[in-house]
């Protein structure tokens, strides 16, 4: 069995190992070890004055393609990995650590004829791309392309007004560039007005698609999950993976998938790089939902919280902020603790008894994998988008004119980020396509809420009830309340909890800021507030006794009055790209 060194020192099983050139550099030679977790580079020539070895973990790398010089008479074969490591730290406050684009190309020439050249490279390229995805291999794997299922199709959804207005520019200049280089196929579409994209998902054959990806803040994809709910196929379509982006202003699933890969929390564009390198890793996992139910009957679904009191009255008083993005909240939190209210209710809710939600997460945590998409092998009926890419990628990232490595018949060569064209956002649902009763006439389907007793009844004996004044209630069921508010540290994407959370009246704005800053570190728990209350629930209903006050669900703003939601857990399924590899944070 052949060892190479991990990065502790310890010997790990080498799958691949062989000798290359590199591009563009003439002359130079490498060794190059390939192991479950990362890929070991070596110079050979020229020989360096010490042991200079670089190692490059999986779990930053996106993709490899194989290709081929444009030269006739260059028997050689080549194949690029696309890394995205993180920037050195920097010394200087405030600056952060985004992720930069890092391609190695080497050039396989150990044989006279180019097939056999080809071969070899295509050998390392399918090992990669079987790593990256948590495909099983190992030295006794006989590797070929054949392992690889085809590439991943994913709808992408963007709302162009989310956060700042960047989401475009982030889209076509970071998010495309990468998944084209994960053989990630896509059609991207801009919505156009609220609920948009419940109408589409509600709409669209779903065996087209192996995903489908929400590119903004949280509520696009609350608007993903309930058009799926409100589909005839509910029961299956709810299985179809989601995902992502962030380009919002709260971002909280994002910064809930970030956490739950062990990196340090981000904001922005860094934020964005990390969970679209994420997306390219493929893995999917369970992910709770909470069936809400509302006084008029309205039922929906949530996956992130409902809240009420200060965290609803700040996320919809700042929405005058919007153009400040993530800012908004800062500064709708300051307006607020200038004229803070107390809000009077009852609350019932059923303990989860068996629950072990007060252990801390850890940053560092490697988790293991859930699963991987549903790549099924079916016809695509639709143009994708990013076609025109495929085409512009002949253009390969190198400073010399030649030899210029271009595409080999069936691998798709790199994407390139300046000459990206304006991608298609159009959308033409075919005949019969769209289900009938529109989108003014949503039915939400869904399993049954056992635990729930309708609004009007008492609720059941097994139930505690706290009716007091409150700042603030609030039942979340991840991680994260925002990108940078670590709210829930014990929560799960599948735990089957909801993380019941009010503070009571009588805390001081003095320790109400206190919380919320030691929220950023998800500390708060640990200052022993005695106006700030925990309880991992199954269920809960909240009964305003308030005449005003803001309700929201996965902030957006729902109806004033009664309500109440109970777990369902893992009824969907959440890409976030975890499996056995760690996403290394520095």
């Amino acid at each position: 069995m052949n060892l190479a060194l991990g990065p502790y020192g310890e010997g790990v099983e080498t799958l691949l190992h062989g000798e290359f050139g590199a591009y563009p550099s003439k002359g130079s030679r490498y060794a190059l070890s390939l192991t479950q977790m990362a890929l070991h580079i070596q110079r050979l020539v020229p020989k360096p004055e010490t042991d200079q070895r670089t190692v490059v973990p999986l779990a930053e790398v996106v993709g490899c393609h194989t290709l081929r010089s444009r030269a006739p008479t260059d028997r050689a074969a080549y194949f690029s990995v696309y890394a995205y490591p993180l920037k050195k730290r920097k010394v200087a406050v405030g600056l952060g650590r985004g992720r930069q684009r890092a391609a190695r190309t080497f050039q396989v020439d150990g044989a006279d004829d180019y097939e056999k050249n080809q071969a070899v490279a295509e050998k390392w390229a399918a090992a990669i791309k079987c790593l990256v995805l948590g495909i099983p291999v190992s030295s006794e794997t006989e590797i070929a392309p054949s392992l690889l299922p085809r590439p991943r199709r994913l709808l992408l959804l963007l709302n162009p007004f989310g956060g700042r207005g960047l989401a475009l520019q982030w889209c076509q200049t970071h998010v495309l560039p990468m998944i084209t280089e994960a053989d990630i196929s896509f059609n991207l579409i801009q919505t156009e007005r609220p609920n948009h994209a419940r109408e589409l998902v509600k709409g669209i054959n779903l065996a087209e698609w192996d995903g489908i990806v929400a590119i903004s803040g949280d509520g696009l994809l609350y608007e993903v999950l309930n058009g799926l709910m409100e589909r005839h196929d509910w029961e299956e379509a709810i299985k179809m993976p989601v995902g992502i982006l962030p380009s919002g202003s709260g971002n909280a699933l994002a910064g809930a998938i970030n956490c739950n890969a062990g990196l340090e929390q981000v904001l922005g564009l860094e934020l964005l790089l990390n969970c679209t390198l994420l997306l390219c890793h493929a893995a999917v996992a369970p992910l709770d939902l909470v069936a809400i139910t509302m006084a008029s009957g309205a039922r929906c679904f949530s996956c992130l919280s409902v809240a009420w009191g200060f965290v609803s009255d700040v996320d919809i008083e700042s929405e005058k902020y919007r153009h400040m993005g993530a800012a908004r909240f800062t500064l709708g939190t300051l307006v607020r603790l200038a004229s803070m209210h107390t809000y009077r209710g009852r609350l019932s809710y059923l303990p989860a008894t068996d629950a072990t939600a007060h252990r801390p997460i850890s940053r560092s945590i490697t988790v293991a994998p859930n699963g991987h998409l549903p790549l099924q092998r079916l016809p695509l009926h639709r143009a994708l988008s990013d076609m025109g890419l495929c085409e512009e990628r002949h253009a390969f990232r190198g400073a010399e004119p030649a030899p210029v490595p271009c595409p080999s018949p069936g691998s798709p060569p790199p994407s390139s980020a300046s000459v990206l064209p304006p991608p298609s956002f159009s959308f033409e649902p075919g005949p019969g396509e769209l289900l009938a009763g529109g989108a003014g006439e949503a039915r939400v389907g869904g399993p049954p809420d056992e635990l729930l007793v309708p609004l009007g009844q008492p609720v059941p004996g097994s139930w505690m009830t706290v009716e007091d004044n409150f700042v603030l209630v609030l039942a979340i069921y991840q991680s994260h309340l925002g990108a940078d508010l670590f709210t829930a540290p014990f929560a799960r994407f599948d735990d089957g909890l909801i993380h019941l959370c009010f503070i009571k009246a009588g805390i001081s704005r003095a320790a109400l800021i206190r919380l919320f800053l030691a929220m950023e570190k998800g500390s708060h728990f640990e200052q022993e507030c005695p106006h700030l209350v925990h309880v991992p629930v199954r269920a809960f209903r909240l009964e305003p006794l308030t005449r005003k006050g803001i309700l929201t669900v996965d902030g957006e703003r729902v109806e004033y009055g009664p309500i109440q939601g109970q777990v369902h857990q893992g009824l969907a399924r959440l890409i976030t790209g975890v499996n056995r590899l760690k996403i290394a944070s520095g």
